[in-house]
């Protein structure tokens, strides 16, 4: 990991490209922002107050997945470093996102997994995308199962010629344990659709008993995000031994802007106003309930 005093300085001055003299942006989004190849929010995922990356909670035995947006002047060549303090806490994978076209944009969904360092002279971007100035990555955060409930620093660290520029997280490793469970099997959500139809398989097999039809699916941020999603409700059912089913559904339902659940399951609707991210106050619940 670069030293602390480089990860300050970066902070303090972005970094200009040594092509154009534009500057040079690091950001990292939750999964259920997709970014797409001109550093934008993919329309149909944004929100009012999209949230800030900081310092998110994570469970054990579980993945965490983010979007690292690395934008550059076009053509210019960069690399990208993962680092976490202390090392080796968590288990680091990384995959470089395919961009589709849709409608009249492009929108992230195949997944290519990359090595780190990822030097884009090494492993350039396959899609030929005319004025295309940001590589998008998926990252994912696996946190063993006996980890410590403790504070890691988890950085992304970008360098452009002679500068640097740190994104930095401080995750906090949950109480929380994910169970063991079944993969996911519901059908994937269309890819127009926003990020978190992708999370709604899992959850409507919860609150509404379905059962899901097995089936595998090519790799993609959508199938990353039911992965997730499945995982939540795997910690759902965990809970209801405390709780009560009918307790944990009836509070999910309400974070979904429910009502009646026979309803919603007739006709599912999601929170207006919120955006794709909407789905995150149900994990915020599930890790915090679990404490």
């Amino acid at each position: 990991m670069r030293t602390n005093c480089l990860a300050f300085l970066a902070l303090l001055t972005p970094a200009l490209s040594p092509l154009a003299g534009q500057p040079v942006q690091l950001r990292i989004y939750s999964e259920f922002q997709r970014i797409d190849p001109f550093g934008q929010i993919v329309a149909v995922d944004k929100a009012q107050r999209p949230r800030e990356i900081l310092s998110p909670a994570v469970p054990r035995n579980g993945y965490a997945s983010f979007h690292v947006a690395v934008t550059v002047p076009e053509g210019t060549p960069f690399r990208l470093y993962l680092g976490q303090n202390p090392d080796g806490v968590f288990k680091l994978t990384l995959y470089r996102e395919k961009f589709e076209p849709v409608g009249r944009g492009w929108i992230p969904d195949g997944l290519v997994r990359v090595l780190e360092p990822y030097d884009s002279r090494a492993q350039p971007p396959e899609d030929p995308i005319p004025g295309r100035t940001t590589t998008v990555f998926w990252l994912d955060v696996w946190t063993p199962a006996e980890a410590p409930v403790r504070r890691v620093r988890l950085e992304a660290q970008l360098n452009v010629g002679d500068h640097w520029v740190i994104a930095p997280m401080e995750v906090r490793i949950r109480p929380a344990r994910i169970p063991d469970h079944p993969p996911p099997g519901e059908p994937l959500a269309p890819i127009h659709e926003p990020a978190d139809r992708s999370a709604l398989g899992p959850l409507l097999r919860y609150l509404c008993s379905g059962k899901a039809a097995a089936g595998p699916a090519p790799l993609s941020v959508r199938r990353m995000i039911r992965r997730n999603a499945a995982q939540d409700m795997a910690l759902a059912e965990l809970l209801e031994a405390r709780l009560g089913r009918e307790a944990v559904r009836q509070r999910i339902l309400e974070i979904a802007g429910g009502a009646d659940l026979a309803g919603w399951c007739r006709e599912p609707r999601t929170p207006s106003g919120q955006g794709a991210e909407w789905y995150l106050r149900v994990r915020d619940y599930l890790l915090r309930t679990a404490e």
